[in-house]
């Protein structure tokens, strides 16, 4: 009798450990996607690294740690979901596709079976399916502050998408579906969404989101300054590679005979492509700003005006010329010879001026800005004097 009950503890101490060591080899298999993930995340952060500080500037007009830690980390988690979601592949896929035939599992109570017939690993893999999307669903309500009415089909879709991949085989790029498309992980995934969103909530009741002051800054920091330079060649290599292309095209098809090699238009020695470069740098760094008081439209996503002090007359047709023709030998060093040494120039007399050397020149004497003509702190426009922290930054 004592044999009898001394062995049952012992079969179910024994049944509990095998149960343990599944879901650690559970664990084991996801930690390489995020060991993965953790190695590419640096390399993307540094690649977004202008869109996170565009967004940055855009959301809050200026970049605290905080703001950049929940940014970055938000690139992290996209990169993981991504890990989790495609990696790891199998070595062979010939020889697996041959062994290997998954149907999707469309049956929403599969899991009650699974849990009976696996136990704790199929337990861990619901709790997983659920944690993968609750900081999903917490960016959503505390980083975007998107309702709910939106939060929740986006969540819903993202997990459609994910298993629609592995049900595809990345859409056919892997030969057979390496993975299962399973329903229940629609309902966990959305799930842990809706979890997250609502600790989000939780937070702002408790935690309010301080609004953003937006005002215009006038004498903006060097990065902010860069990552607007950054949008606007954007916008100059968006508009100008096409238009490029497309003059070529007519030219080669309209003017040149049959037959003939295409070649690149030259207009006066100087390549067409060159001059359509320059013809869009003017556009939206000298016509923009100067109808748009002072801001590109890379200075407007990041609220700010290039025009650091109110001038007219010469006084403003000065400074865009200085201005303009610095940008130019910036933005084509390829015709500059010594743009090289140029921006490395401009770069030291920031770091001693705090200013650009366009900058320089004064303001109309009627504005009431110091008299020695020295610039304005770094503060938000139509501000008093007195700076504010870390509004150019």
């Amino acid at each position: 009798m004592n044999r009898v009950r001394s062995g049952i503890p012992a079969f179910g101490s024994f049944v509990i450990f095998g149960e343990v060591v599944a879901a650690m080899g559970y664990l084991e298999y996801f930690s390489r996607p995020f060991l993965l993930a953790l190695a590419l995340w640096p390399f993307a952060a540094a690649a977004l690294t202008v869109p996170v500080l565009a967004l940055l500037y855009h959301r809050y007009n200026r970049i605290r740690f905080a703001q950049a830690v929940v940014a970055y980390g938000t690139v992290l988690y996209a990169i993981g979901l991504v890990c989790f979601t495609l990696y790891p592949m199998p070595e062979n896929p010939a020889a697996y596709c041959a062994t290997h035939h998954f149907s999707p599992q469309l049956d929403p109570l599969q899991f009650v079976v699974d849990i009976r017939s696996d136990g704790l690993s199929a337990v861990m893999q619901l709790a997983l399916n659920v944690v993968f999307f609750l900081p999903l669903g917490f960016i959503m309500g505390r980083v975007f502050r998107w309702r709910f009415r939106v939060a929740l089909p986006f969540a819903f879709l993202t997990s459609l998408a994910i298993e629609t991949m592995q049900l595809t085989g990345l859409l056919g790029l892997f030969p057979c579906s390496y993975r299962l498309f399973d329903v229940d992980d629609l309902a966990t995934n959305t799930l842990g969404a809706v979890i997250g969103f609502l600790a989000a909530l939780a937070l702002n009741r408790r935690f309010p989101v301080r609004e953003a002051d937006l005002t215009t800054v006038m004498n903006p920091g060097l990065v902010r300054r860069l990552i607007a330079f950054v949008i606007d060649m954007t916008l100059v290599t968006i508009t100008a590679g096409p238009a490029s292309i497309l003059a070529t095209l007519a030219y080669n098809e309209l003017v040149l005979p049959d037959g003939s090699p295409w070649q690149p238009i030259m207009v006066g020695g100087v390549p067409l492509q060159q001059l359509i470069s320059v013809a869009a740098l003017l556009t939206f760094e000298l016509l923009v700003p100067a109808r748009r008081g002072g801001s590109t439209l890379g200075g407007s996503f990041t609220h700010m005006t290039c025009e650091t002090r109110p001038r007219s007359g010469w006084r403003r047709a000065v400074f865009y010329a200085l201005r303009t023709g610095a940008l130019m030998v910036v933005a084509f060093p390829d015709m500059v010879r010594w743009s090289g040494k140029f921006v490395l120039t401009l770069a030291v007399f920031y770091l001693f001026a705090r200013r650009m050397p366009y900058d320089l020149v004064p303001a109309d004497p009627w504005t009431g800005r110091p008299a020695d003509g020295s610039a304005m702190p770094d503060a938000p426009a139509m501000r008093p004097s007195k700076p504010s922290a870390g509004a150019g930054v």
